[in-house]
C-alpha cells in the first residue's frame, strides 16, 4: 500500500477541511493509498518564535486577526512572518528532514502556504525521486513566497486559471502545473440533496418567499460579518440571511442579541454548510 503524507494547519480552518476532504475521497474511491494527515504546527512548535514571545501559536494569532477584522496592515505583518521563516529556514529544514526519515512516504502533499520551500527542500533531501505537491486552497497566490516557490521540484495543483498562470509565470512548466475545476470540497457537497428547501427555511425560522444569502468567514468567523449584516439590514432589501459564525461564539452572541428587521438565522460552528 502506497503511503501519502498531507501537511495542513489550523490557520483559518480551510486547510484542515481540504486535507480531510482529500483523505475522505481517496478512502471512498478505495484506492490502495494510506493517507496520513500531518499537523504542521504540532510538528514545528518548538521553532515557533511568535509563540515563544507571546504564548500564542502562529495559527492562533492568524485566527484572532480574522475574528476581530484586524486586517489593516496585514501585508506588512505577512512580510514579517515570511522574513522570520527565512531566518529559521535551516532549523526548519533540518527538523522536517528528520521527521521524513522517521515517517517515509511515496508522496508528500502540502495544503498550506508560507512553508513550501522548507517542506520541499527537506523532502527532496531525503527522497529526491519522490514527488512533492502543493494544492493551493486559495483562488490565487499572493507572491512572493506565499504558495508557489521557484523550485522545479514543486508540483502545483491550482483551482483557478489565475493561480495556474501564476505558477507558470514563476517558471513551472505544464508538466508541473495541474488546473482543476475549483477548490477541494468535502464529498457532502456533491451528494444529491433531496431536502425540501421550504421545510429547511421553516426549520431555520426563515420566510419562504425571500431570497436567502449565506454570510460566512471560514471556521473562525469575523466581526466584519456584523458590519455586513448591519448594512444589509439598513438597506431594506427583500432579503434574509444565514450567518455562519464558526467558532466565534462572541460574534454569534452579539448577532443574536440584536433585533434585526430582516429575517436572520445564526449558526455557530457546523459541518452542515452543504445543506
Amino acid at each position: 500500500m502506497n503511503k501519502i503524507h498531507v501537511v495542513f494547519h489550523d490557520g483559518g480552518g480551510g486547510h484542515r477541511n481540504a486535507a480531510v476532504a482529500l483523505q475522505t475521497v481517496i478512502s471512498q474511491q478505495q484506492r490502495d493509498w494510506q493517507v496520513e494527515l500531518i499537523q504542521f504546527q504540532d510538528l514545528t512548535d518548538r521553532l515557533d518564535v511568535l509563540r515563544k514571545l507571546t504564548g500564542i501559536r502562529i495559527q492562533q494569532q492568524y485566527n484572532i486577526l480574522l475574528q476581530n477584522g484586524w486586517t489593516l496592515g496585514s501585508t506588512y505583518l505577512l512580510r514579517i512572518l515570511q522574513a522570520t521563516i527565512r531566518l529559521f529556514h535551516r532549523p526548519l529544514v533540518n527538523l522536517l528532514e528528520r521527521f521524513w526519515r522517521e515517517k517515509p512516504a511515496e508522496l508528500l502533499i502540502s495544503v498550506i502556504p508560507h512553508f513550501n520551500r522548507q517542506i520541499c527542500e527537506s523532502w527532496n533531501r531525503v527522497y529526491p525521486s519522490r514527488p512533492f505537491v502543493t494544492i493551493i486552497t486559495d483562488l490565487a497566490d499572493f507572491p512572493p513566497r506565499f504558495w508557489i516557490e521557484p523550485v522545479k521540484e514543486q508540483y502545483v495543483i491550482a483551482g483557478t486559471e489565475k493561480a495556474a498562470e501564476q505558477a507558470r509565470a514563476i517558471g513551472h512548466d505544464d508538466a508541473h502545473v495541474f488546473l482543476t475545476s475549483g477548490m477541494i470540497l468535502r464529498p457532502d457537497f456533491y451528494v444529491e440533496d433531496n431536502s425540501d428547501p421550504i421545510a429547511l427555511r421553516r426549520e431555520f425560522g426563515l420566510r419562504e418567499d425571500l431570497p436567502t444569502a449565506i454570510v460566512l468567514f471560514g471556521g473562525h468567523g469575523s466581526k466584519v460579518m456584523y458590519d455586513i449584516t448591519e448594512k444589509l439590514d439598513a438597506a431594506g432589501l427583500p432579503l434574509q440571511l444565514i450567518l455562519i459564525c464558526g467558532r466565534n461564539e462572541e460574534l454569534a452572541a452579539k448577532l443574536r442579541a440584536r433585533p434585526w428587521k430582516m429575517p436572520v438565522h445564526i449558526v455557530g460552528f457546523t459541518k452542515e454548510v452543504h445543506r
